[in-house]
């Protein structure tokens, strides 16, 4: 692809964009900054909440818009405006009541436009997540009330990719299950990934997907990295986002994003 072919670039954060330390590198912000400048829209594809996701972007200044929750919302950094895709609340229920009847080790966490909450035994990882910090701002499981972004379930003696794979034929509804290298599983609608909020974007900017380059390096960017016209797998990336890709290049510790996009912006 030459620079004139290419519309947007959506980019996961950890792993992809952020280097090994969750932050955007000095290199990488310039490259972003030049892209913007070019005409290029440059979007955040991430499963972060938009907590932790927009001051990680701040220093950017250039990138204004963020895929959040795998997909379950789109938020303007410069309006504040959100645009969420929640989960059925009728599946919300299900969900909870058919893994709780098969196995009450499981612990859950949920992510609402009304704040987050969890379970007592998620009480530890919580503690520690940027996305959810010490306070449960919803401490009851999420009613139809509540427009739920995100659902995440974790298990005592079962995780990540196994988890995944143990969960998706328990499941009533046909939710999105993912993982993303984290301790837990991460359920948004059905439907609903970041190729989907992409999607929508696109839609409302005149954009085709073939114009749209995506770069990722774990499970829940395999759907965009499929999607897109051209999709980027790191070179740290998981065998399932490697697989969706077209082609895998070098690693976030060596701010391989940037060379791409400097590379791009070179080509005539």
């Amino acid at each position: 692809m030459t620079r004139s072919d290419v519309r947007l670039i959506a980019s996961d954060l950890d792993g992809t964009l952020f280097g090994p330390n969750h932050l955007l590198s000095p290199r990488t912000i310039t490259a972003v900054q030049h892209a913007v400048a070019a005409g290029i829209h440059v979007v955040a594809a991430t499963g972060r909440s938009t907590t932790s996701a927009v001051p990680r972007l701040r220093p950017a200044e250039v990138i204004t818009t963020a895929v959040c929750s795998n997909g379950s919302l789109i938020h303007d950094m410069l309006s504040g405006a959100t645009t969420r895709f929640p989960i059925d609340p009728a599946h919300v229920d299900r969900f909870f009541a058919a893994l709780t009847d098969i196995d009450d080790r499981y612990a859950f966490c949920w992510e609402t436009d009304h704040g987050n909450g969890w379970d007592a035994s998620f009480d530890d990882i919580a503690s520690m997540h940027e996305d959810l910090g010490d306070e449960c701002g919803l401490p009851t499981r999420p009613t139809a009330a509540h427009h739920t972004t995100k659902l995440m379930v974790r298990h005592p003696e079962i995780t990540q990719e196994a988890l995944r794979e143990h969960l998706v034929p328990l499941l009533v509804d046909p939710l999105t299950v993912s993982t993303s290298g984290v301790q837990f599983v991460e359920v948004t609608g059905e439907g609903i990934t970041k190729a989907s909020a992409l999607a929508h974007l696109c839609s409302d900017w005149g954009i085709d997907r073939a114009q749209v380059i995506a770069f990722g390096d774990n499970h829940n960017d395999a759907a965009m990295l499929a999607w897109a016209g051209h999709g980027v797998a790191m070179g740290n990336a998981s065998s399932q986002a490697i697989a969706a890709a077209d082609e895998v290049i070098g690693t976030n510790a060596d701010d391989a994003v940037a060379v791409f996009i400097e590379s791009l912006l070179a080509r005539n």
